[in-house]
């Protein structure tokens, strides 16, 4: 997500993969990996290779990649591509000391598809309980500081969807897109997943 400021966001997927294995791969296994189309990895590949992050050799009838840990910029794209866990952990620990904890707080959108660019919004949905008013001063105050927190940490716009259980509950057996996408694709920080809550009411 936050590399994606640098290089574009199939890049980022292809040199994340490529990092996190010490064996080079074929751009088929490089697109098996990123769920990349083949000729969007090797679009990708072929950029990455252009700007010296990445090196190919020949295995006749196909290349073999690998990153290349000898470029001035590695040692700060691998930071770069860790960032993402560290925004997590972040948020995980600034929650973990509401004095109201969410039902649930999930990250979705271009952000976690790795489809953002450096001007998407970070999407963050928030469940909180139905006994808690969505104008409680205290709630209030905790989400108006994390949404303060999340743009001085990451430098963009935060789209920040509040709802109460009962609505998460009503939109999802009403199949709103968002809320489907956020539910398959999204990242828990804290709480519960989504399809958990639609159980038991709070």
């Amino acid at each position: 997500m936050l590399a994606g400021a640098i290089l574009a966001s199939n890049e980022v997927r292809v040199l994340r993969a490529l990092v996190r294995v010490d064996a080079p791969l074929t751009g088929r296994a490089v697109a098996r990996i990123t769920g990349l189309t083949q000729s969007t990895a090797q679009r990708a590949l072929t950029r990455l290779r252009e700007g010296g992050l990445v090196l190919a050799e020949s295995a006749p009838p196909s290349l073999l990649y690998r990153a290349n840990p000898d470029h001035l910029a590695m040692p700060a794209m691998i930071s770069l591509l860790g960032l993402d866990d560290q925004l997590r952990a972040r948020v995980a620990d600034r929650v973990a000391a509401w004095g109201l904890p969410p039902l649930s707080l999930v990250v979705h959108g271009s952000v976690t598809s790795g489809e953002a660019t450096s001007a998407s919004d970070l999407d963050v949905l928030l469940v909180r309980p139905d006994a808690t008013e969505p104008d409680d001063a205290t709630w209030q105050g905790q989400v108006a500081d994390l949404a303060d927190r999340l743009r001085r940490w990451t430098g963009r716009r935060t789209s920040l969807i509040d709802m109460s259980q009962q609505e998460l509950v009503q939109g999802l057996a009403d199949r709103e897109p968002f809320l489907v996408a956020a539910d398959r694709d999204g990242w828990l920080i804290a709480g519960r997943p989504l399809g958990d809550l639609l159980g038991r009411k709070s």
